[in-house]
């Protein structure tokens, strides 16, 4: 709201998951379609609450390759990726999407950790 800037949330339906379900014959239409809904709803909720202009983008492929793909598209001017409690360093060095997007992303990445809770003093650095 400071910069009047709009946001863009992205989210990424895994296709390796995709083929995982369809693998064992379960349609991941259901989930995807939740997982839109969710996008739409509760996840955007707080966006919606700050009255922050912010649009939604859903699609399915290799995560941090779409996301670097969107914010090309888009020209962000920064990436900014929630991370999971699954997140850790050996989850960084071991190729995941943060690490991926880290090393390849041609705009500036901001990597939020999932036990971030912005109620807490930020300590000097």
């Amino acid at each position: 709201t400071r910069t009047n800037s709009e946001i863009l949330v992205v989210y990424v339906a895994s296709s390796a998951a995709e083929w995982e379900l369809a693998a064992v014959q379960i349609d991941p239409d259901p989930i995807r379609h939740e997982f839109q809904r969710r996008l739409r709803e509760e996840w955007t909720a707080p966006l919606r609450k700050a009255e922050v202009t912010y649009r939604t983008k859903f699609v399915s492929g290799r995560v941090a390759e779409e996301l670097m793909s969107s914010a090309r598209e888009e020209q962000a001017s920064l990436i900014v990726i929630g991370m999971t409690l699954r997140g850790t360093l050996s989850a960084l060095v071991a190729g995941s999407t943060q690490h991926e997007l880290l090393h390849h992303a041609v705009r500036p990445v901001v990597a939020v950790p999932a036990t971030w809770n912005k109620q807490q003093p930020v300590p000097p650095a």
